[in-house]
């Protein structure tokens, strides 16, 4: 299957191999045994319909409630086996084409000078292994001027155990135009020792806006490592919203934001839910280049069981009139879970203003009194403490995403203080 790439993409992915076993491991997350979950190539076959996918994928595909968004278009990776793509004629506008990346390197030759152009592909041996062995993953490209109304999905599910997904995405936003991308990763229920290892360049353009909402539910045992580089240009502006309902066993995330451009911005909110045994290691950071470029990063997060919570977040300032606020908030519930908080500020720069706020900890005596002081036991008020913590409605969700997060926070949340 891969003599069917082009010729540069070929010789990219024989070159991260030469690089993986000079390279180091990823120096954050839980580590890996990565060779043990490789695969070989898999024909990535095109599937006509939902339910023409494995039943253990759809199921897990209809748990994450996207089915229900008012969607653009809809583009589904199961492992590197099934792809499925739809499109809503009467409400994409032209201007927006959705494929598969393993289709859009054939068809665009230009796409060499976006391949590991945000994301620097020796970074650690896992990006060398992602840029080696990586299959499918979503193409979407937004014309000049295009503004797209309702969202585009794309979702990828690991439906093997013992099995890597290393899908390769692209997000290109030309000129003025904006888009909303909703994605949901996911595993069944029955799967296991598995690796998510997605990676995305988003290259947002002079004046444009991208919106991406990632929505993480795994199986317990799966491991994530999403992996995010995010380049904006002069006046464009990149809003993340980050919600992990389950990290699985492990669960290792750092989206990054560069803002190149005089008076680019993003917004970058994570909520996260550390459950179990698991190992929870998620931040972001921006770097901000541009001259009078903005930055707010915010990152909540609940320890729960035995889980491991590690924040980190980043602010760096090389420009002039820049300003960014860190927010790192953590909640621990019971006596053996663990939240660590990491908030970095840097500036080059003195014309430059950066904030962060952290606080972790369990909830107040005083708010638990005066909750109960109304009737509420003292279970009922920590429950109703972290939903206020956990509010989706700081993330702007589409409806039905923002109940069916709220319906597993709930679960999670009477699970864990039950």
């Amino acid at each position: 299957m891969g003599d069917e790439y082009p010729e540069w993409l070929r010789k990219a992915k024989r070159r991260a191999r030469e690089f993986i076993d000079r390279l180091p491991p990823p120096k954050y997350g839980a580590p890996l045994n990565l060779e043990d979950i490789l695969s070989e190539d898999e024909e990535l076959s095109t599937v006509e319909s939902i339910d023409d996918m494995p039943p253990e994928a759809k199921k897990a595909y209809l748990s994450l409630s996207l089915h229900e968004v008012k969607s653009s278009a809809v583009a589904i990776q199961v492992d590197a086996r099934a792809w499925y793509e739809e499109y809503v004629k009467s409400i994409i506008p032209k201007g927006v084409e959705i494929m598969n990346t393993d289709e859009a390197v054939r068809r665009y030759d230009w796409l060499k000078d976006y391949w590991f152009k945000a994301f620097p592909m020796t970074l650690n041996r896992l990006t060398a292994i992602h840029a080696a062995y990586s299959r499918g993953g979503a193409f979407i490209h937004v014309a000049e001027g295009v503004k797209v109304r309702d969202p585009i999905q794309s979702c990828f599910i690991v439906a093997s155990s013992r099995y890597a997904q290393l899908p390769h995405s692209i997000v290109i936003a030309e000129p003025n135009s904006e888009i909303h991308i909703i994605s949901g990763c996911t595993a069944p229920s029955m799967v296991g020792g598995s690796l998510h290892a997605g990676l995305t360049e988003v290259y947002v353009k002079r004046g444009a806006k991208v919106v991406s909402t990632m929505i993480e539910m795994w199986s317990r045992e799966t491991h994530s490592r999403p992996l995010k580089a995010v380049i904006v240009e002069d006046g464009g502006e990149y809003i993340e919203n980050f919600v992990v309902l389950d990290p699985g066993k492990s669960i290792q995330a750092y989206p990054t934001v560069i803002l190149r451009g005089v008076s680019s911005s993003t917004v970058m909110r994570t909520i996260s839910i550390g459950s179990r045994d698991a190992d929870v290691d998620i931040g972001e950071a921006a770097y901000l280049f541009g001259k009078g470029s903005r930055a707010r990063l915010i990152n909540r997060a609940v320890a729960m069981d035995t889980s491991v919570v590690r924040q980190r977040t980043k602010a760096w300032s090389k420009a002039s009139g820049t300003s960014a606020f860190l927010e790192c908030s953590g909640v621990i519930i019971g006596d053996k879970a663990v939240i660590e908080t990491y908030p970095t500020l840097k500036a080059d720069v003195k014309d430059t203003e950066l904030y962060h706020e952290s606080a972790v900890g369990k909830f107040s005596k005083n708010q638990l009194i005066y909750l109960m002081s109304k009737g509420f036991s003292e279970d009922e008020a920590v429950a109703l403490l972290i939903r206020g913590f956990l509010d989706p409605k700081i993330l702007n969700l589409p409806k039905p995403i923002e109940i069916q997060v709220s319906r597993i926070v709930d679960l999670i949340i009477k699970r864990g203080i039950g």
